[in-house]
């Protein structure tokens, strides 16, 4: 299928050097709309939504920000640390949302494990979809998220009978 010139602008973007000096796309051979389909249906097998992704993102951002730089205790062995990089980066997807330029890790002190998400990746997560091109330095992988956090799948609504 033949791209809008509004894809092609996005997919441009995405690349190195527009927005991001390592861009979005990593080594990933996939078009954009392969990469965000093939996550889509990642998340859907795991159970969760972007919008569940995000929010749990976004809240160890809130819990770490207070001791930027420090680690912070969260639950029995992980802590999550925030790191400011002063500035503000736009997102590629010409939504007109700029993000602070912060960097958190999530890590597991008994095995080492970390995971590491920006601002910028929340945002794209719960709007877009994206979770960034396999390769990327900066690529959140849904399972990833899932197995360390342990992010429980979103309830069903209740169905009700007519």
């Amino acid at each position: 299928m033949k791209q809008s010139p509004e894809q092609r602008e996005i997919e441009e973007n995405l690349g190195p050097g527009a927005f991001s000096a390592d861009g979005f796309l990593g080594s990933d051979p996939r078009s954009l709309a392969d990469i965000i389909r093939d996550d889509q249906a990642l998340v859907k097998s795991l159970g969760l939504t972007h919008q569940a992704i995000a929010r749990q993102l976004g809240a160890l951002i809130r819990l770490g920000l207070p001791g930027l730089g420090t680690p912070v205790p969260y639950g029995d062995h992980l802590e999550v640390i925030v790191m400011d990089y002063r500035g503000i980066i736009p997102c590629p997807f010409r939504d007109n949302v700029r993000e602070e330029k912060r960097l958190t890790v999530c890590r597991d002190r008994l095995t080492g494990d970390a995971i590491r998400w920006t601002d910028l990746n929340v945002h794209m997560i719960a709007a877009h979809g994206f979770y960034e091109g396999r390769g990327s330095p900066f690529r959140v992988d849904p399972a990833e998220v899932q197995a360390m956090l342990g992010i429980q799948p979103d309830p069903e609504p209740e169905k009700t009978e007519s």
